[in-house]
């Protein structure tokens, strides 16, 4: 029998013998491995986070927040949180970048980190948010370039609202509307070089409230309308801030060129006038001004020769020269930078002046275009060419009734001295325009419009009246048969009860009304029967 058998048999017969006894060696003496659950490292979680919860598009807001680090080790160096704006509550594919926040290095085990910083807001609709969409969200990611080594990645973003997570309304700035009210003038009659006062009323009437700004005082040929490219400027006052449906009263000195400017030479009577934001910061549509009348914003001035009048000298002559913008394409809400010059081809220098730049469509007229900044020139002289860089930044929001498309074209004009405070030999030449440059909105889908404010509201909303409640005696319902009527003692006040409405019309009249006292057949025939029975 071989050994392998022999052993089997072996075995047949201990089991038959009965239990196998199995002999284990004491662990005593033997070293054990040690085995731990998780190394020593961080863990980065969010305990608050908050907004301003109103705000408009690429406006400033201010978030506050605080990280826990719920770890068992300090956080290294490289450690940040960052702020995504979203269409939707999850940060995904159309989450913009708005702000990071630099968490501490050595945040302890179990320590807290609190921050507030301010941020701007994407500066025009996300992908997947249409026009009129009001909602956008604003959330955490922690250490998004996983920098840090932690104990858990799966609580670094989308824990919830409060905690990582919070909602901005987009609201955008309701308009005002800056109107004259009141224009007087201290010498109607004067002379060229002399100093005249004037005073004015403005009035903001609409429901948005006007920042401070300045108006123009200009002179314009008698006959002819303020506003145009007629207008000459004297000077200017400063306008405070104006809230909604409020006025303000201004007062200016305005010291007249030494002699009349060429535009208006030969000329003796005048008109002049106040022209409301003359920096467009109310609003930033560039348009012919609305003159509201004598009295309002306009007065009527004589201005003579004057005697002193300086022996006359060179005029310069300004001339523009084109506009170079960037060659990709222009989005609406974010800054870029253009780069024009002007030369002076007369024979006098000129002094002190300023560049406006405008958004046109691609005709590039100057009525109904956009204002978009402007430069000041301290002067060139005769002969010279002074060189211009200028970082302009297309609004985020136009005025109500403009309905612009994602992506457009048009153009940059630049005005050199827009308000014609130079004395020039020729004004035709003093504007140029760019080629056409494609205005986008930033990261649109291809859907959405430029956003557009409230409509001017130029009145006050009427007051809630208050509805005087009235006693009555008597009310009469309309029924089929008979009448009911309210009886002294039912005395009731009917508004009340109206606005109290039940919700059956049974449970009303039983509740307010009675029925009033049998008609006489109607009495005598119960009687009838009740003598019957």
């Amino acid at each position: 029998m071989s050994s392998h058998d022999r052993r089997a048999a072996a075995r047949r017969r201990a089991w038959g013998r009965g239990p196998m006894i199995l002999r284990f060696e004491p662990l005593e003496g033997r070293a054990l491995m040690a085995y731990s659950t998780s190394a020593a490292l961080p863990n980065l979680v969010d305990a608050a986070f908050s907004v301003t919860p109103n705000a408009d598009w690429n406006q400033t807001v201010q978030i506050t927040g605080a990280i826990l680090n719920n770890g068992n080790a300090p956080v290294p160096v490289g450690a940040i949180a960052a702020i995504y704006a979203s269409p939707t509550q999850v940060i995904g594919p159309g989450s913009v970048l708005v702000g990071t926040v630099n968490i501490t290095a050595g945040l302890q085990a179990g320590a807290t980190q609190t921050y507030q910083q301010q941020i701007a807001l994407p500066p025009s609709p996300l992908p997947g948010m249409g026009t009129t969409d009001k909602t956008l969200f604003l959330g955490v990611r922690l250490d998004p370039g996983s920098i840090i080594a932690e104990s858990n990645k799966n609580d670094n973003e989308g824990v919830g609202m409060g905690i990582d997570q919070a909602v901005v309304t987009i609201t955008a700035d309701r308009p005002s509307n800056l109107l004259g009210t009141s224009f007087s003038v201290s010498a109607p009659n004067t002379t060229w070089g002399s100093t005249i006062q004037v005073a004015g009323q403005i009035t903001n009437r609409a429901q948005g409230d006007a920042p401070a700004t300045r108006a123009k005082i200009v002179l314009t040929p008698n006959g002819l309308t303020p506003g145009g490219t007629n207008d000459i400027t004297v000077g200017s006052i400063d306008v405070p801030a104006i809230p909604a449906f409020q006025t303000v009263n201004v007062t200016g000195s305005i010291t007249l060129p030494a002699i009349a400017p060429a535009l208006l030479a030969g000329q003796g009577a005048y008109l002049i006038s106040m022209i409301q934001d003359a920096d467009h910061v109310a609003s930033p549509i560039v348009q012919n001004a609305t003159m509201q009348g004598l009295g309002l914003d306009t007065a009527v001035i004589s201005i003579g020769a004057n005697p002193a009048a300086p022996a006359a000298v060179p005029r310069p002559d300004l001339a523009a020269t084109g506009v170079v913008t960037p060659s990709t394409a222009l989005y609406w809400g974010q800054p870029f930078q253009v780069s024009t010059a002007v030369q002076n081809i007369g024979q006098g220098d000129a002094g002190p002046f300023k560049v406006e730049f405008l958004l046109t469509g691609t005709g590039g007229a100057v009525n109904q275009s956009i204002y978009l900044g402007s430069a000041e020139v301290a002067g060139v002289k005769a002969g010279f060419t002074q060189s211009i860089i200028q970082t302009l930044q297309l609004p985020s929001r136009l005025p109500y009734g403009y309905n612009i498309s994602s992506a457009t074209v048009g153009r940059i004009i630049a005005i050199v001295d827009p308000e014609y405070q130079i004395d020039e030999a020729v004004k035709t030449n003093n504007s140029a325009q760019s080629a056409p440059v494609t205005l986008r909105l930033f990261g649109s889908d291809g859907s959405t419009t430029v956003p557009v404010s409230p409509p001017v509201r130029t009145s006050q909303p009427a007051a809630t009246p208050n509805v005087v409640a009235t006693t009555v005696k008597h009310v009469v319902v309309p029924k089929k048969k008979g009448s009911y009527k309210i009886p002294v003692k039912h005395k009731t006040n009917v508004v009340k009860d109206i606005l109290n409405y039940p919700s059956t019309i049974g449970t009303f009249i039983k509740n307010v009304v009675a029925p009033t006292k049998a008609k006489p057949k109607a009495k005598a025939k119960a009687k009838a029967a009740a003598k019957k029975k």
